[in-house]
């Protein structure tokens, strides 16, 4: 058996989400898979430290570590998208100070802004008609940077006339 206790690892909406949800576990049977690839990648895993193998009186489990968790944040990544929707009429300005010793971060940080579809107006100052704290606060967990970036929401910014044309709205 192997069970996946990171709720991170199962897609929303999909089977093994929705029967963990009900059930508190997946379970995943090796019978359904090729013993000697469930057993390549189980290995694999472990050298990496993304799972921990435990012998349990159900059999082999496999859980994932918290290096494990943060791998899977990584490729979601990926799966960031330019945010769009209905204008609830605040601003949200993301503003950060990251040392120059962290500049990889900094530059990853500035790239998913954009992605997410803000504007920058200074260098370390970006702002989106749209609310994208959830993606903020993921930024921070991932990039490692939970001081280094403020997230402000505003009802009133200087040159709205001119953001609200760059954001068609």
């Amino acid at each position: 058996m192997l069970a996946d206790t990171g709720e991170i690892l199962l897609p929303p909406g999909s089977r093994l989400e929705i029967w963990k949800r009900m059930h508190g576990t997946v379970r995943l049977e090796i019978e359904d898979y090729f013993p000697s690839v469930v057993k390549q990648v189980a290995n694999r895993l472990e050298r990496r430290g993304l799972v921990k193998k435990m012998e349990t009186k159900d059999g082999l489990v496999f859980e994932i570590t918290d290096r494990g968790k943060k791998e899977v944040l990584r490729y979601r990544l990926g799966e960031m998208k330019q945010k769009r929707g209905k204008w609830d009429g605040l601003w949200r300005l993301v503003f950060f100070d990251i040392p120059e010793k962290n500049k990889g971060k900094r530059d990853n940080l500035r790239k998913f802004l954009k992605t997410l579809g803000m504007e920058q107006m200074q260098e370390s100052v970006f702002v989106s008609p749209y609310d994208i704290s959830g993606e903020v606060k993921y930024l921070r967990e991932i990039l490692e940077i939970p001081h280094g970036v403020k997230l402000g929401v505003l009802q009133k910014i200087e040159n709205e006339e001119e953001l609200k044309e760059i954001f068609s709205l």
